[in-house]
């Protein structure tokens, strides 16, 4: 296990953007203010034209625990993540999306419960939604996680796991286009015990030029038979 002088493990924050200049300081800074401090972030830029690299490259000079990879070609968001989740060097890996922000507590009120119970692999938070401008629109707290009805754990945003339940469940699933990351959290699900956090932890910004803005409904998608949270969301 990856542990500093303080003995805390290392906690490795994965993420994937394009052309993310508008948002990406935001999210970076959320990052470098969190109150857990044996962190490295693992940014994989998906071959972004705008000017997130320059920003990227700006936040590398004064922090040597931000990571940096740029994809020649636009690969997806799946194999973004996959690319980050091989390079992170962390025990533990949590999302963070380049358009959306951490609470300043989120990784180490995370860290705080899976580490208490070595039983549990992934826990997971309420998140709560803004719109474009930042503005506070609604929050969201799953239920209690349960076996049996596995359909909330498909929509979290903020996840921190064990990156050894990742590797075991395969990563994220290069096949399909969006809703990568509920498809495995569902299989992490499947396969481990998980448990909520019944606190807001994740800022989630949703606006038109969001994934998750353009995805389909799960009864119109294309990729139902090849998605593990669809196989659960239809029961």
């Amino acid at each position: 296990m990856n542990k500093n002088k303080f003995s805390k493990p290392l906690v490795s924050i994965i993420m994937p953007v394009y052309n993310g200049d508008k948002y990406i300081s935001k999210a970076m800074d959320s990052f470098l203010k969190q109150t857990y401090h044996n962190t490295e972030l693992i940014i994989v830029d998906d071959a972004s034209t705008d000017n997130t690299s320059k920003i990227i490259n700006k936040y590398i000079e004064n922090n040597t625990n931000i990571i940096y990879f740029y994809n020649k070609e636009k690969l997806g968001i799946p194999k973004s993540r996959n690319i980050a989740l091989a390079q992170s060097n962390g025990d533990y890996i949590g999302h963070l999306d380049a358009d959306d922000w951490l609470v300043q507590k989120a990784i180490s009120t995370a860290m705080e419960v899976i580490t208490k119970n070595e039983k549990i692999a992934l826990v997971y938070s309420g998140y709560i939604i803004h719109d474009e401008t930042g503005g506070e629109n609604r929050k969201y707290l799953a239920k209690k996680f349960n076996k049996e009805n596995l359909k909330e754990l498909g929509w979290q945003h903020f996840g921190l796991y064990l990156k050894e339940a990742a590797i075991r469940v395969g990563g994220f699933n290069e096949k399909l286009i969006t809703c990568s990351d509920g498809d495995f959290f569902t299989k992490i699900g499947e396969n481990f015990q998980c448990e909520r956090i019944a606190k807001y932890l994740y800022n989630y910004r949703w606006h038109k030029n969001n994934v998750g803005y353009k995805r389909p409904h799960c009864i119109d998608c294309q990729k139902q038979k090849i998605c593990a949270y669809f196989k659960v969301w239809k029961k």
